[in-house]
């Protein structure tokens, strides 16, 4: 009787023992670096930053639509110990990219130039520019072949005569 006893003791004390363990309060710079290990594995997450205070995590950065604010916020709230997240997520759209567009306005300024031999033109980002000389009367319908060629826009800095 006397073990049996013995044997309860050591096993309550044992079991309180682990649940006093378990209950132990997580600080907030080992939940901070859980937070980050875990946005580290999300390539939308990379300008993510976290910071974690009393257990209530802090989002700060940017991403690309309100569905990925939404699925990081919701990833880092269901991390033990989050109490709760207050997101700061900025949405900032990735830059368009215009690589075809510039192709094609590319591959139609030959033809818009060949009758202005004084005009030269260079294509970023959509944006058709005209350098050179250009008489006065010509300009127009050098404006409207440019323009049919469906650029973002058209910047003049070429001499008028």
């Amino acid at each position: 009787m006397k073990t049996f006893r013995l044997v309860s003791m050591v096993t309550l004390i044992l079991a309180l023992g682990m649940s006093a363990t378990s209950c132990k309060k997580v600080s907030d710079a080992d939940l901070q670096n859980t937070i980050q290990t875990a946005l580290t594995t999300n390539p939308d997450a990379a300008n993510v930053t976290v910071t974690v205070s009393e257990q209530v995590a802090t989002l700060a950065g940017t991403v690309q639509d309100d569905t990925i604010k939404s699925n990081i916020e919701s990833a880092v709230a269901a991390i033990k110990n989050v109490k709760s997240v207050v997101n700061n997520l900025e949405v900032v759209p990735p830059a368009p990219d215009y690589t075809a567009l510039d192709a094609s306005i590319t591959e139609g300024l030959a033809a818009a130039l060949k009758d202005h031999k004084t005009v030269t033109a260079t294509v970023n980002n959509g944006v058709i520019t005209i350098e050179g000389e250009i008489r006065e009367r010509d300009l127009p319908t050098l404006m409207q072949k440019l323009s049919s060629l469906s650029p973002v826009q058209i910047v003049n800095n070429a001499t008028v005569k």
